[in-house]
This record gives C-alpha cells, sequence and structure tokens, in this order.
C-alpha cells in the first residue's frame, strides 16, 4: 500500500516541458558516390559504366584486376599503403609516368596495376 502512495503523488503532478527531449523527425545523409573529387564531373556516369564494362570484360577473360577508377579516395589510400615496397623515389616516377602514359592511351587502364 505504501507503493501507491508515494507513486500516486508522482503521478498527479504535471509532467513539466523540460523533462521531454526532442527528438529528431528528418535526417539527411551524404551522397555516396565513388571518388570524392570527381563530384563536378560531367560525364561521371559514362566513365563509371565504362570502367565498370571493362573490368567485367577482363574478369570473365580471367585477367581481372583492381581498378583504382572504381575506388573510393579511402580504398585507393588503403591499397596504397597495402602495396608500398622498398622502391626508390626514381623508380616509382618512372612506373608512374609510363602508367599515365598507357592509361592515356588506352581510355582505361589496361595493367593489373602499378
Amino acid at each position: 500500500m505504501s507503493f501507491l502512495v508515494r507513486n500516486a503523488r508522482f503521478a498527479a503532478r504535471p509532467v513539466l516541458a523540460s523533462r521531454i527531449m526532442p527528438s529528431r523527425a528528418f535526417t539527411s545523409s551524404g551522397v555516396r558516390s565513388l571518388k570524392e573529387d570527381d563530384r563536378h564531373t560531367p560525364d561521371l556516369a559514362e566513365q563509371n559504366e565504362r570502367h565498370k564494362q571493362d573490368q567485367l570484360q577482363k574478369q570473365k577473360e580471367g585477367k581481372g584486376h583492381w581498378k583504382p577508377e572504381l575506388a573510393s579516395n579511402s580504398e585507393e589510400a588503403v591499397a596504397a599503403d597495402r602495396q608500398a615496397g622498398d622502391h626508390s623515389i626514381d623508380e616509382l616516377q618512372k612506373k608512374t609516368a609510363k602508367h599515365a602514359e598507357e592509361k592515356h592511351k588506352h581510355g582505361t587502364s589496361q595493367d593489373p596495376g602499378l
């Protein structure tokens, strides 16, 4: 009985508005895109589709490889960290220049990566 007497006085008290926490009725999230830097590229969808089809074709032929064009910036950074080796700066610069020339010639990556 004492339980009812104790709780009855709290039940009769008006609820204060300051105790009610407002909840968020509307939330939004950022746009999910592959590359964060490519947002303003006019033909981004066409480029992504071309790289995707190229990757699918190479996988069917058994020549599939990781494509940095289809990765986010963070995925590309992780892949670069994992592939880091004991190469000299000159060697890496030559390799990068060669890769850029090949990529520019063909319009998409043609080799299994750097």
